[in-house]
């Protein structure tokens, strides 16, 4: 059964100054050769003009001229799904771009779906699971350091490490199945070699899964939550950094009711601030709602940002925020430096003094967070695991592994041990896409967009 050739729009939507429609498959190139004209007048050759770029027009069935274009078609096996590729590179109106993927479609494609492109390119053997996985990081990456570890990982970083780690059980499997297979009974091998393999393995896994944090805090940004009374200045500090007025500030005790979540981009990593309702005992049940979420997300986050009035009396209210952060990552901010200090309390963490209405303070809360999370360490980790199904993976290996590990040292027979280790070994090959099941791949590629 000939494979499909599909299309999709390949930029995203709305007006810009180009959008491409993008083709794989093996009819691409006749397809092409059908609707569009070159303004030279000669005609597409698969051969000469493969990977140049050709300008002329698109024209619909009826001879029309729907847009002028660049055309760039592509031999497989050396592209991005090892297919042919086709790229029309098309004036970025909507209307132009629909009309362009309708005609295709009427030709013979198929509409893509989602993560399609890079699909075929896991499917084909030009990258791995893991690979195919750190496209979709790049297309995602909200900073400097993440976009660089996705890069990193399209490169090979992860399959490279996986499957050192795989070579160790491989090693291991081999020689406990020579000795199930090939020795008398009672003459089983000596399994200090095995157990050598084994705790290697284990050690780089368990190594990759330290990682995981940092990977994570890179990935998804530093989950940073602001807490504080009421009306102490939590929402005019989301506003300070965001340079926006994003949240309500008023003078009135509890304007801020639901939880605010927004994204900066902060250096090298990304922020995801939570400012929310002000902390304090109230009858009202709505704003309760509110007290009690941003209680629960304390626990969530990797930051806390705990924010007091410098200008009131320190009071129970501000004792049970105190109470709440003991022993978690936090900043303190002492607001309202410009007025009349009242509050008199030393604290354990890291304090800053700032007042909002005279905009000072803030550039020394960015300091003191890039000091807390320091991207020296990130930067030194050959391989960071930032993907949840990897850590997920990575886990249930460490504790088959774990498990078998065990059995061998009290002497259990090794047939016994060998559903583990394999257990662990089949573990890691999920991560690069061995013996991958449909469902899995489903589920990886569905979270792309179409186009990709």
């Amino acid at each position: 059964m000939e494979e499909r050739t599909i299309a999709a729009i390949s930029t995203p939507s709305g007006t810009g100054g180009i959008s491409i429609v993008r083709m794989s498959g093996s009819k691409s190139f006749d397809i092409i050769s059908r609707v569009f004209s070159p303004i030279n007048g000669k005609e597409l050759d698969k051969d000469k003009d493969n990977r140049k770029m050709r300008y002329g027009v698109i024209k619909d069935r009826k001879g029309e001229t729907i847009d002028e274009v660049m055309v760039c078609f592509m031999k497989g096996p050396f592209t991005y799904t090892r297919e042919d590729i086709c790229e029309i590179n098309c004036h970025g109106s909507f209307v132009s771009v629909k009309k362009i993927l309708n005609l295709l479609l009427d030709e013979g494609c198929d509409m893509a779906e989602g993560g399609e492109f890079t699909k075929r390119a896991f499917l084909n053997g030009r990258i791995d699971l893991s690979q195919a996985e750190a496209v979709l990081d790049i297309i995602n990456s909200t900073n400097d350091l993440s976009q660089k570890e996705s890069i990193h990982q399209l490169q090979g970083s992860v399959k490279e490490k996986i499957s050192s780690i795989r070579q160790d059980l491989l090693d291991a499997l081999s020689r406990l199945e020579y000795s199930i297979n090939f020795t008398e009974d009672g003459e089983d091998l000596s399994p200090d070699e095995i157990i050598s393999y084994m705790e290697k393995a284990k050690a780089t896994i368990d190594k990759l899964l330290n990682t995981s944090n940092k990977g994570k805090i890179l990935r998804d940004g530093i989950n940073t939550t602001i807490i504080g009374k009421p009306n102490v200045g939590k929402s005019s500090l989301l506003n300070k950094m965001l340079k926006e007025n994003r949240a309500i500030v008023t003078d009135v005790p509890g304007t801020t009711r639901d939880l605010i979540t927004e994204y900066i981009s902060f250096g090298d990593f990304t922020l995801k601030i939570n400012d929310t309702a002000g902390i304090r005992e109230t009858d009202d049940l709505v704003e309760k709602i509110g007290v009690d979420k941003s209680i629960e997300l304390i626990d969530e986050s990797d930051l806390i940002i705990a924010i007091f009035d410098t200008s009131r009396p320190f009071d129970k209210e501000d004792e049970k925020i105190i109470d709440l952060i003991k022993g978690r990552n936090a900043i303190i901010i002492l607001n309202k430096a410009d007025l009349e200090d009242k509050f008199f309390h030393d604290f354990d963490q890291v304090t800053i003094k700032t007042s909002m209405a005279q905009d000072e303070g803030i550039d020394k809360l960015e300091e003191a967070i890039t000091e807390m999370f320091n991207t020296k360490d990130i930067k030194r980790e050959s391989v960071l695991i930032t993907n949840t199904r990897h850590e997920r993976l990575l886990k249930e290996a460490s504790n088959k592994l774990s498990e078998s590990l065990v059995d061998i040292k009290r002497g259990i027979p090794l047939d016994a041990c060998e559903v583990d280790l394999r257990g662990a070994y089949d573990d890691l090959g999920f991560i690069i896409g061995e013996a991958v099941s449909d469902e899995i791949m489903d589920k990886v590629f569905k979270e792309f967009c179409v186009g990709k």
